[in-house]
């Protein structure tokens, strides 16, 4: 291994240090290729380590030092190749792969999580979620709760294992630990004089300096008390050790470093320490960090389960609820209100059972706890709302989604009446509850099938809920928890609803694009190529999604929900798979997306994903802007269009473009051989499209296209004077201005559907800016209608398309030719906001010349 590393730097040092050569214009266009092969071939690579990471394949960790060194190797030519094409204006990129990778390539060469560089006390907010043996089983789950789900939960801090590691250092209690416990392998002491002895040294340690002043730091906050609460690497996860480790609630600041100790100690408890062994864990294989919590002082609390362990097939949870603290609830001290209520169903309450609370948990004066009496006119009061049962079952359906695991979520409501949420952990079932795998398809074949056999796997899963399709920006802001998210085509603009989706089913799109790796990281059942989806789905019914069989069933197939929910790949819980997920965190997660935002730059990038999609968005900036390239270049050999249509439009063949030209420089229309611009022109040239008649004018819009320059036009001053269209077999790229305005197509037709992709852009006009930009929203509208991704901003249009088929992008690219001629000089014609649905109408009129039907 350390060869292999050893030859990666030294190829990495030599690709950076070869500065770009001087490109003609032609090799700008083919370095542009080469990238967006590049740029695929990163995603594919994404694609297949967040796939092994679903748990249903082996890999070891030879495969994850390949390809972390491909991965690295092809976005230092990403890089290189963009740096060519921009001149050099993206050399920060380099300090940026060298941020992102070092952490990844330290991970494999195996260096200890617990180094000088991991954190003794950490705050909640900024937990590193890809360390779980830093910080814990309990803490590191609260962790993912706040930062990626968002729910209201104390706040807090965490004493790290790095800081118990220190503890026992600087009081030598490693060595003599594992002697004690060595002895009580060998029977020469018994469990009991074991933990006496170990719980003793521990309680008579002291904390060093650095932790305590942080501790200080942290905790010095006037009239809050602390909850400090064990978070041992492993608890809470596969192993529950519940009630095996101490809590120590509403502490005071001066004696939260002695609560630390206990926490410690508990660790070496007799319960602890058998529990281990029936479980054969090594002793020093034990470490514990400890969470502290600014206390909340609950008014009613309690633990809700997921699954109802007394009808394990039932499709319920159960709420458990006292008032006061909730410790009573989860130790079995008291009696308690029970509410069972169906997952589906509106979340209807099954079963009521108000208990007579005769005594509840609450804080004492000065600290610590004590019990009592709740009032006789109170005892039979409920402990809680409809409201806030509702409230408290969104929670509990989203963490058990996000976990994918049954779970067991302990909450407090405040005397204020709002909701928080204190820890969620693994339900350990018993493997009796789950039915054999060949009883789970005999039942699933009795459902109705929607979809079979149809799609690639992106994210392997089982989902449920009703269909959801998203189309607009304002249909995503809407999408409801839990839904099934049903779209015509991926894109990155989806991503915020992907935590809220029970699973999602795409007609088109890559299981390596964009989406899908977004997906994966939030272990949401994924569906792409699903031909006729949106259609055989419609909105509102409910489905199960089970995307290991590509299988869509009609309604909620509970048996194989339960059974997903249950079953956990042994695979999951060893070392390279672990690895592979603390890999990914740095790889995967996808933070910029809007390239307008202030953020979208070198230094915002934060994983791999952010990188390629930094470098794929620049790129292709850089091409469209062909003023700025035109400017580098001397000599440039073009050809001229002849044609009906007076475009004066100038091509530049990079290859396969156009056939033999006519009379030296001149190009006829059948002479066009590259797809994207025949299908282009084949919209732009059709009958009645290209008016060449007058177009009347009103007293306002005359007068505001006599103040008009060519230079309120972006790039009107930078730009040639020609239209121009690069073309290969493939490829256009196409700069054209009518009159005062310009359109811009980026276009690639290839055979593979994932190379593919369309960016328009529209902007200018010859009246003012009101009348433009009805035409811009005109533009929007009917670009919307054919499933572009648009973004408008006064008269300026963007418009995006990706990874659609050959035949697809051909019928898109002819709707583009048909509305650059179609809304030529609408700006002129639309006088009110009221005539933007008569023109769009017209644009679909079934008698029109241009008519044209929406693609499904």
């Amino acid at each position: 291994m350390a060869y292999l590393l050893t030859s990666l730097k030294r190829l990495l040092e030599r690709i950076r240090r070869s500065k770009p050569e001087a490109a003609s214009f032609p090799g700008i266009f083919e370095q542009f290729q080469t990238l967006l092969q590049d740029h695929q071939q990163v995603m594919e690579l994404i694609a297949d380590l967040g796939e092994k990471s679903g748990g249903e394949y082996i890999f070891d960790r030879t495969y994850l030092i390949d390809t972390i060194k491909i991965m690295h190797t092809v976005l230092l030519r990403m890089v290189n190749s963009l740096n060519h094409i921009a001149s050099n204006r993206y050399l920060e990129l380099y300090t940026t792969l060298d941020r992102i990778f070092q952490p990844l390539e330290a991970e494999l060469r195996g260096r200890l999580l617990l180094s000088d560089e991991m954190a003794l006390v950490v705050d909640l907010q900024d937990l590193p979620l890809d360390h779980p043996e830093l910080t814990g089983g309990k803490a590191n789950a609260l962790g993912r709760v706040l930062q990626s789900l968002k729910l209201p939960a104390p706040p807090g801090f965490v004493i790290t294992t790095r800081a118990y590691r220190r503890f026992l250092e600087s009081n030598q209690l490693e060595e003599r630990i594992h002697a004690w416990l060595e002895s009580w392998a060998s029977g020469k002491l018994d469990i009991g004089q074991t933990s006496r002895q170990i719980q003793y040294s521990i309680l008579a340690g002291l904390v060093s300096r650095e932790v305590a002043g942080e501790i200080r730091r942290r905790t010095a906050k006037e009239g809050v008390y602390w909850a400090v609460r064990s978070s041992a690497y492993g608890e809470d996860g596969e192993l529950s050790f519940a009630g095996l480790h101490e809590t120590r609630l509403h502490v005071p600041p001066t004696k939260i470093i002695s609560a630390y100790k206990e926490v410690l100690a508990s660790l070496f408890s007799p319960g602890a320490l058998s529990y281990r062994q029936k479980m054969g864990l090594l002793g020093e294989e034990a470490a514990m960090a400890v969470l502290c919590q600014e206390t909340i002082v609950s008014r009613a609390a309690g633990v809700i389960q997921t699954l109802d362990l007394s009808c394990p097939g039932a499709n319920h949870l159960v709420i458990y609820s006292s008032f006061g603290w909730g410790r009573s609830v989860a130790e079995g001290r008291a009696t308690v209100d029970r509410f069972v209520l169906e997952k589906d169903h509106s979340n209807h309450i099954l079963v009521r059972e108000i208990a007579a609370k005769r005594f509840m948990v609450r804080p004492k004066p000065g600290g610590g706890e004590e019990e009592v009496p709740v009032s006789q006119e109170e005892q039979r009061h409920p402990s809680l709302s409809d409201e806030a049962i509702k409230t408290l079952v969104k929670w509990a359906l989203h963490l058990e989604r996000y976990f994918k695991r049954p779970q067991e979520i302990e909450w407090a409501q405040d005397e204020s009446g709002a909701l928080w949420l204190l820890q969620s952990r693994f339900m350990n079932i018993s493997k009796t509850a789950m039915p054999p795998q060949e009883d789970i398809a005999l039942v699933a074949s009795r459902y109705q099938v929607i979809l079979r056999d149809q799609g690639a796997v992106a994210h392997a899963g089982v989902g449920s809920g009703p269909v959801y399709q998203v189309d607009s920006e304002a249909k995503l802001s809407r999408f409801p928890e839990g839904a099934v998210l049903v779209i015509k085509y991926t894109a990155p603009w989806l991503t915020p609803v992907v935590p809220k989706a029970a699973a999602i089913i795409a007609e088109r799109g890559s299981a390596a694009g964009h989406l899908a790796t977004i997906a994966r990281e939030f272990r949401v059942p994924t569906l792409v190529g699903v031909e006729g989806a949106c259609e055989r789905l419609p909105e509102g019914i409910k489905i199960t999604v089970d995307t290991k069989q590509r299988m869509v069933y009609a309604g909620r197939v509970k048996e194989l929900l339960h059974y997903e929910l249950l079953k956990t790949p042994a695979f999951e819980e060893t070392h390279e798979f672990r690895q592979l997920r603390r890999l990914l965190k740095r790889i995967a997660p996808l933070h910029i997306i809007d390239p307008q935002a202030v953020d979208f730059t070198p230094q915002g990038c934060e994983s791999v994903h952010d990188v390629v999609r930094f470098i794929h968005e620049k790129a292709v900036n850089e091409v469209i802007d062909l003023p700025r390239l035109l400017k580098r270049f001397k000599g440039v050999k073009i050809f001229s269009l002849v044609s009906d249509v007076p475009l004066d439009l100038k091509i530049l063949d990079l290859g396969g473009g156009i056939t033999s030209p006519q009379k030296g420089d001149r190009v006829l229309p059948e002479g066009i051989q590259s797809l994207p611009l025949k299908a282009l022109w084949e919209g732009v040239s059709a009958p009645g499209v290209w008016s060449t008649e007058p177009v009347s004018v009103d007293f306002k819009g005359m007068m505001s296209s006599l103040t008009q320059t060519r230079a309120e036009t972006p790039g009107a001053s930078a730009y040639m004077g020609f239209n121009l269209a690069v073309i290969s077999e493939f490829y256009l790229n196409l700069h054209l201005r009518l009159g005062y305005h310009l359109n811009l197509v980026d276009a690639r037709m290839h055979p593979e559907p994932q190379h593919n992709h369309i960016y328009f852009r529209f902007v200018g006009g010859v009246t003012d800016m009101t009348r433009r930009s009805r035409r811009a929203q005109l533009l929007a509208n009917i670009l919307s209608k054919f499933h572009f991704k648009v973004d408008v901003k006064g008269d300026l249009v963007v418009a995006r398309l990706l990874h659609l088929p050959q035949e697809e992008m051909q019928a898109r690219l002819i709707v583009l030719g048909r509305l650059i001629g179609f809304t030529r000089q609408l700006d002129i014609q639309l006088k009110s906001d009221a005539d933007i649905p008569q023109f769009m109408e017209s644009f679909f009129q079934p008698d029109s010349q241009t008519r044209e039907t929406p693609l499904a």
